[in-house]
């Protein structure tokens, strides 16, 4: 259901496209999570970062480890 709304279905993500009782459904999810899209590009930035350390370690260690 949720792929149908974000573009990987009929109605192409589009919200005014969208039948109404999609638009109800959706409207409690959107109110709620609305404050915190403004964060999620920097929660995402710093995910990758982390990730990137983290693999970083991970080669090193095992680098580390295959020279013993």
């Amino acid at each position: 259901m949720m792929g149908h709304m974000f573009g990987s279905g009929w109605n192409g993500g589009n919200w005014d496209s969208m039948p109404d009782y999609m638009k109800q459904m959706m409207q409690n999810y959107w109110g709620t999570t609305q404050p915190f899209w403004g964060v999620s590009g920097i929660l995402d930035f710093v995910n990758q970062i982390l990730f990137t350390v983290l693999l970083i370690v991970a080669i090193r260690w095992l680098w580390r480890k295959g020279e013993k």
